[in-house]
């Protein structure tokens, strides 16, 4: 997430004004100051809206003290991340529950449950970037599968629904580099893949070797050269 920060006193210094708080701007400590709270509401901002509440603690959390200045419109452009309920919400996705925060930590890194539609998506993504593109991945098209399963997970469970689908990326293009070095050992990313060495592995193939390891996969051994 962006760093909630305002420079206004920066501003200030390059043009001389020292001293002064340039027009609209206002100290944070002075937040609750009955004269600034008659602005916020003039402006359409609910002060006992948890939207509001957010992002004056995202601030706070962001390191915006007493000395920093800030102005209405800032907060009410940063309440536009928040819903109703509070919640950061993904201006690409319009979906809440993906955002790393200190208190949730790495405790979303757990392997759950995840569509095996997504999963199927995901191992033709990775086969594709072997069959097509020698196993050197553009990135294009990942986006959209994370994206659509996500809108299938609950909210609570969109970022371990995103860590596990990573692990199962990492678990399918191990299988295949498996599978490519069985036959051509010298192979490295960027060589051409030799032709129906993937052919007949499937995503069921690769996931009935997994075993979980914590919070990612071990694949057992598999022989691709027989």
């Amino acid at each position: 997430m962006t760093n909630i920060s305002n420079y206004g006193f920066h501003i200030q210094s390059m043009f001389g004004r020292t001293g002064s708080t340039l027009p609209g701007m206002f100290q944070f400590s002075q937040l609750n100051n009955s004269n600034i709270q008659s602005q916020l509401k003039a402006a359409g901002i609910d002060t006992n809206s948890k939207q509001y509440k957010a992002v004056i603690q995202q601030m706070t959390k962001d390191g915006c003290n007493g000395n920093m200045f800030t102005c209405v419109q800032a907060i009410k452009n940063l309440m536009k991340n928040y819903n109703s309920r509070g919640e950061w919400v993904d201006s690409s996705t319009g979906l809440a529950g993906l955002l790393v925060t200190d208190e949730t930590g790495d405790s979303y890194k757990k392997i759950i449950d995840v569509p095996e539609s997504s999963r199927n998506k995901m191992f033709e993504y990775v086969k594709n970037n072997y069959l097509n593109k020698n196993g050197m991945a553009d990135g294009a098209g990942k986006t959209e599968i994370y994206v659509d399963m996500y809108k299938q997970m609950k909210k609570d469970d969109r970022l371990s629904a995103g860590w596990t689908l990573g692990e199962y990326r990492k678990a399918y293009s191990q299988a295949f580099v498996v599978a490519i070095k069985a036959v051509d050992p010298t192979w490295e990313y960027g060589k051409t893949v030799p032709s129906g060495v993937l052919d007949d592995i499937t995503r069921e193939s690769i996931e009935n070797t997994l075993v979980q390891n914590g919070n990612t996969f071990a694949g057992k051994s598999i022989d691709y050269s027989v």
